[in-house]
């Protein structure tokens, strides 16, 4: 589980949070059209997910589906 240790630098925690997608994702999905890539974590009753959007911003959520929406809502957006 991912700890701050008194960590309050938001880029900091957009670097590790892109790592783990970048290097580490371990679970693709789909919607509407457009493949997501995400991490996967947590336990197996309390999962998170994270992804990243066009704009490079960093989406966690405990619900893989609301996750992937918002990074859609994103893409079509840009469209």
């Amino acid at each position: 589980m991912l700890k701050s240790r008194g960590e309050q630098d938001p880029i900091f925690w957009k670097e590790i949070a892109t790592i783990f997608v970048e290097m580490k994702h371990n679970t693709n999905t789909s919607r509407n059209g457009y493949q997501i890539k995400m991490f996967q974590g947590g336990s197996p009753h309390k999962p998170y997910f994270i992804a990243i959007n066009n704009m490079e911003q960093i989406i966690i959520g405990s619900n893989k589906k609301i996750v992937a929406t918002h990074v859609v809502g994103e893409l079509a957006v840009m469209v």
